[in-house]
């Protein structure tokens, strides 16, 4: 059955307030109690932080404005009444990609501030001449931190992630995986300084370069003599958009038309023998980690069959159990086109002394990270909303029973965008069950499909909102000029 809205309650008001503001504070950064809460209070203070978001954002986020005006939503009576204004993901990606070719980013600022609260319209973009000087420009005169991806497809996606949004992202992580749940958190889990592997970038856009930057902040406390990584410079996001334009071409069976500016496709043999280089270089970073942390509580993000390299090598040379106990390594990535081996896990924890490999499910476009319990259940925080929708119509399915749909989201930390979010990915919720990991939250079970895969590589997303209105809400977003 549906939640529907109480009665105006002030003490459910400020409740909703501060979980929207700073969570983790909230909570006291006690993992166990924000995943043991009572479902009832949980989906209370979800719908009252809904209509409190509506109420601020549709006049400060256009394309929200947009959206809900069109379909006369002002108020929200259910959780369920949140599927109109749910955004989906590709509205990241909506602007004419000739921009981009033609280095127009004066426009490109136009369409970002539509989709962003923080006011970015006075910023002079004249002179950018490159990606990647658009959004350090961003990054250093506004608010936003905006986060980069090539996209599959070939076009890039810009989401208007903030530097808070990011800073809360990076809190979360910290908060779920050095704390065992079930357990109060030791001093150590929330004040040392834990030193941070990261065998990619020291900077960049994309989050394989920005989350390595916030990783110092939060687990290296801002000491750099506790943050790692393996390459000292900024990934580039214009030459990570070369390289999917460069696919793009190649899929379309035209390998030499390739829309970039001239001074770009000029990189390109400096992108490929970056990628030809970056395996090994990994591997000897990671290595050397071994060597000069050994017995050191370290934090791990990295690629699963990178870290089974560096383990399988080690224990060959017989080594074993070369970090500090409570370390945590959170893996993932796919394999790289190599299938990975069946004792992966075994491998990987007896080298670096783990008790289990950790994974988490998560997205440029959400604050909040869900982390995988001892039952292979991805935990959703109480702060973000989960939705399963209609593949066909984009309406959400009963909040009962083991349901698979699309899944969406609502996440009242969002502080640059809206919030509300219509993924690619088909997962599946037991909404009736409480998981055996003792944990109250939401459990997304741990198949997860990309809807793209399923329907032959393309994904029409079909969203609840009324067709007028998502079309008026295209338009207006992408009627730019230049």
């Amino acid at each position: 059955m549906a939640t529907i809205a109480p009665a105006r309650d002030t003490a459910l008001e400020r409740e909703a307030e501060r979980w929207m503001n700073d969570p983790y504070e909230h909570f006291g950064y006690h993992n166990t109690r924000i995943h043991s809460l009572p479902r009832e209070e949980v989906e209370a203070v979800q719908l009252v932080a809904m209509n409190l978001r509506l109420a601020e954002r549709r006049g400060q986020v256009q394309v929200l404005g947009k959206l809900a005006d069109a379909q006369g939503i002002g108020h929200l009576d259910s959780l369920d009444a949140m599927a109109p204004l749910l955004m989906p993901h590709d509205m990241y990606k909506s602007y004419p990609v000739s921009l981009l070719a033609r280095q127009k980013f004066g426009p490109l600022n136009t369409w970002l501030s539509r989709l962003t609260r923080h006011d970015i319209s006075g910023l002079d973009v004249a002179q950018c001449d490159s990606i990647d000087g658009w959004l350090t420009k961003l990054r250093e005169e506004t608010p936003l931190d905006v986060g980069a991806s090539s996209g599959s497809s070939g076009t890039a996606s810009f989401y208007p992630k903030s530097k808070r949004d990011y800073r809360l992202s990076m809190t979360g992580m910290r908060v779920q995986l050095a704390q065992s749940f079930g357990q109060d958190p030791r001093p150590g889990d929330l004040d040392d300084k834990i030193h941070a592997i990261i065998p990619l970038y020291r900077d960049g856009h994309a989050s394989m370069g920005a989350f390595g930057k916030y990783s110092c902040e939060v687990f290296a406390k801002g000491d750099p003599a506790f943050w790692h990584y393996a390459f000292d410079f900024k990934l580039s996001s214009d030459l990570m958009w070369l390289a999917a334009r460069l696919r793009a071409a190649k899929a379309r069976g035209d390998a030499e038309k390739v829309d970039v500016p001239a001074s770009l496709l000029a990189r390109r043999e400096e992108w490929e023998e970056a990628q030809r280089e970056m395996p090994n270089q990994q591997l000897a970073f990671v290595n050397r980690m071994i060597r000069e942390l050994q017995g050191q509580r370290v934090f791990v993000m990295s690629t699963s069959n990178l870290l089974y390299a560096a383990a399988r090598r080690g224990l060959d040379e017989g080594l074993s159990g070369v970090f500090a106990r409570d370390s945590v390594f959170m893996g993932g990535g796919g394999a790289k086109g190599v299938p990975l081996p069946d004792d992966l896990e075994e491998v990987i924890c007896k080298f670096f002394n783990t008790p289990r490999m950790i994974s988490t499910y998560g997205m440029t476009e959400m604050n909040s990270f869900s982390v995988q319990c001892d039952h292979d259940r991805y935990h959703v925080l109480p702060w973000v909303t989960p939705f399963l929708l209609d593949l066909e119509s984009g309406q959400p399915l009963p909040r009962k029973g083991r349901q698979t749909g699309r899944a969406g989201f609502f996440d009242m930390t969002a502080d640059s965008c809206w919030g509300g979010l219509v993924t690619g990915d088909l997962v599946t919720i037991d909404w009736d069950h409480r998981c055996a990991c003792g944990r109250t939250s939401f459990g997304i079970e741990k198949k997860i499909n990309r809807v793209s895969e399923l329907q032959g590589g393309d994904d029409k997303i079909s969203c609840a909102a009324t067709p007028q209105a998502q079309a008026e809400a295209m338009d207006f977003l992408t009627g730019l000029e230049g």
